[in-house]
């Protein structure tokens, strides 16, 4: 992150007042591009220049995909405990798999030396709750992945309900 590539990457991601950003939302985040809106890539690109840079540690985060596996270990702790975990998801489902990206590989498995790897469905985090004994409820709003910007007055009205349970 710190060495030569991650600067390179990081001055990629941010040339062209983002450009990159800009299509990488737009492939993998946001079910309707037009939901961005003008305000998103100026944001993205205002907020990755501040502290210095330091904020492209969190950005290489989330696209080594820390955010979606890297919770194993706190939900596990929850097991038994009755604690229940509710979601609220984006009614877009168009893309059911993970986006691509360059810095994880789907997992796969060889059914014999030299045969072409078959890949193998990873368990969501929601599923994993589920099989856990944490499922709570599941709110369905507009959107894909990014749901607070894609649908802000959806998310808000679910996550009140939410907090006032």
């Amino acid at each position: 992150l710190s060495g030569i590539a991650g600067k390179l990457f990081w001055k990629y991601a941010l040339r062209k007042d983002g450009k990159f950003i800009q299509t990488f939302s737009e492939r993998n985040l946001v079910g309707d591009p037009a939901s961005l809106g003008n305000h998103w890539t100026p944001n993205c690109v205002s907020a990755a220049r501040q502290l210095g840079g330091k904020s492209k540690y969190s950005t290489f985060a989330f696209l080594a995909g820390a955010l979606q596996d890297g919770c194993k270990d706190s939900l596990n702790s929850l097991k038994g405990t009755g604690v229940q975990i509710d979601f609220i998801r984006g009614t877009d489902r168009k893309q059911t798999r993970r986006p691509k990206s360059y810095f994880w590989k789907r997992k796969s498995s060889d059914k014999s030396a030299g045969a072409e790897a078959e890949l193998v469905k990873q368990e969501t985090v929601e599923e994993y709750i589920e099989r856990n004994g944490n499922r709570g409820g599941t709110s369905m709003i507009g959107g894909r992945i990014s749901l607070a910007w894609e649908d802000p007055k959806g998310y808000a009205r679910e996550l009140v309900k939410l907090i006032n349970y």
